[in-house]
């Protein structure tokens, strides 16, 4: 299959799909003025693939119409990014439909298998540089706060925890880079999966969000539990 590049933004993006899926061009041209005149809402509904195309596209290429969604970075519009990711995400039909794919974990897993957070820091440009963190941010959420966990079998589960278990570990490395919502993230996914597979309830969303301010401030004591039961979960 052909490769296919897509390069997108908030303000100017194109999307190119290979020649084995169905062509498909935003109605309104980002950049233009026709996108400056109309309104947010009208841009939203015109940024959403027909559902007849969205449903012959492989996961692979609607992962990377996903990634460049053009209004995936509205979520830090809002003084609470969780709301501004759950606004994002249901105005979106590619993200909802992503979540339902059952073979989306391992393109999910992939991604966070290739993220190098010591590539992320080589990027200069401080734009640039956070638009690439905010994609990891985001897949984060798409974890902890959609249904995508209730497709996976337990095989699945525990790969995805596996995974975004060593992703938590990198962010270690880098205290005075990632912290507050972009390092509690990837708990939350973390003890999203661990809820979905277990009943005892020992590790609630709840407790999280109280315990740090709504994800924004970590206790240490919470994030080496949380750390060692996924690792038991793992490995049992």
């Amino acid at each position: 299959m052909k490769k296919f590049i897509v390069m997108m933004s908030l303000f100017s993006f194109a999307c190119v799909l290979n020649a084995q899926t169905e062509k498909w061009e935003y109605p309104i041209k980002p950049g233009s003025q026709e996108w400056r005149m109309t309104s947010y809402a009208y841009k939203v509904e015109k940024s959403q693939p027909p559902k007849e195309i969205l449903n012959k596209w492989d996961t692979g290429t609607l992962f990377e119409y996903c990634m460049n969604y053009p209004f995936n970075l509205v979520t830090w519009m809002y003084n609470d990014p969780n709301f501004g990711f759950k606004h994002v995400y249901e105005q979106s039909s590619v993200w909802q439909e992503f979540v339902r794919r059952k073979d989306a974990v391992d393109v999910l897993v992939k991604y966070f298998e290739t993220f190098s957070f010591e590539r992320l820091y080589e990027i200069e440009e401080a734009y640039i540089r956070g638009i690439e963190a905010h994609k990891l941010y985001f897949l984060e959420k798409v974890v902890s706060k959609t249904d995508f966990t209730a497709y996976l079998d337990v095989a699945g589960k525990r790969k995805l925890a596996n995974t975004i278990l060593q992703t938590h570990l990198s962010k270690q490395n880098f205290p005075d880079r990632i912290y507050g919502y972009r390092y509690n993230s990837s708990l939350c996914a973390l003890i999203k999966i661990l809820e979905s597979d277990l009943s005892n309830g020992e590790l609630s969303l709840t407790k999280l969000r109280e315990t740090t301010r709504d994800e924004y401030f970590v206790d240490a004591g919470m994030d080496e539990a949380i750390i060692t039961k996924v690792f038991n979960y793992i490995n049992r």
